[in-house]
């Protein structure tokens, strides 16, 4: 057989230090949930966008994530040289720019990332189909009521 033996019983001194440090650890925790959910991205917004140039047209979404815009759709190229451009915008200031490969005749995949390095990604995407003989461009909002 064996008994059980009795655990001293706690000071108030060490109960109110314990106490002390739980009230400490969970202000801290609310502290970084707080702060993590103001710094937390914004959620992705898919926007769809036609640009037509002559026979040729870029069709696709525009998808504004944190720091990128995604240009996902197919260029209808009719002749040579078609390429898409996406020159990413926040608050009116240009933020960079990415293109697809020129591409001949035919229907072709285009991904194209650009970059919109700041905090929330680029709040609009200027999409230009460009040929040798001209181009045609359309704007993309993040926030649909800023389209014009």
């Amino acid at each position: 057989m064996f008994t059980m033996l009795k655990s001293a019983p706690r000071s108030a001194r060490t109960t109110a230090r314990r106490t002390a440090a739980a009230a400490g650890a969970a202000a801290v925790g609310l502290v970084l949930a707080t702060a993590s959910a103001a710094t937390a991205a914004p959620v992705s917004v898919a926007r769809h966008f036609h640009v037509p140039y002559g026979n040729s047209y870029a069709d696709g979404y525009a998808t504004f994530t944190n720091r990128w815009v995604t240009l996902d759709g197919t260029l209808h190229a009719v002749g040579c040289g078609r390429t898409v451009y996406g020159d990413s915008y926040a608050a009116g200031k240009y933020l960079d720019s990415a293109s697809s490969t020129p591409r001949c005749d035919g229907n072709w995949p285009i991904h194209i990332p650009v970059p919109a390095d700041v905090v929330g990604g680029a709040d609009s995407v200027l999409i230009t189909l460009s040929a040798p003989d001209g181009s045609a461009a359309r704007w993309a909002y993040r926030d649909i009521g800023l389209s014009r």
